[in-house]
């Protein structure tokens, strides 16, 4: 189980599972992991529950390093549908509760949590406001 101090804090770790309700163990990476990380954070998701997904992204933009926080809603369509309202109604006061978040992305499709379509999200984002460089 992820301390809820660690959970909360987005600066603490790369990407970062949780649910509602306790019944997956909550998973996290520390920052400075290396590797398809998207790879490793799709094999967390479960097939059949919902859950609350964040993810630290770092990317290359006009020449710079740049990082976006992405919040994440999981409701796959094997979940039971009152299960899948809950977690939608849910999923504002979950991220408030984070340190920090860019871009929130509701999905039911593993195909949302890979390194392209999080980058091309976070590009349109940025567009439309300054963007937070990373730190050396």
């Amino acid at each position: 189980m992820v301390p809820k101090h660690v959970l909360h804090d987005t600066s603490a770790y790369k990407y970062a599972v949780f649910d509602l309700d306790g019944l997956q163990a909550d998973a996290y990476a520390p920052k400075g992991i290396h590797g398809d990380d998207y790879a490793t954070l799709r094999a967390l998701l479960p097939a059949e529950r919902c859950c609350y997904a964040v993810y630290n992204l770092a990317f290359i933009r006009n020449m710079r390093p740049v990082a976006a926080t992405i919040f994440y809603t999981w409701l796959p369509s094997a979940a039971p549908l009152d299960e899948r309202q809950r977690y939608l109604l849910e999923a504002d006061a979950a991220a408030a509760q984070l340190s920090h978040y860019d871009l929130k992305i509701t999905s039911a499709q593993t195909s949302d949590f890979q390194q392209l379509a999080a980058t091309h999200k976070a590009r349109a984002l940025l567009r439309r406001r300054r963007p937070r460089s990373l730190q050396p």
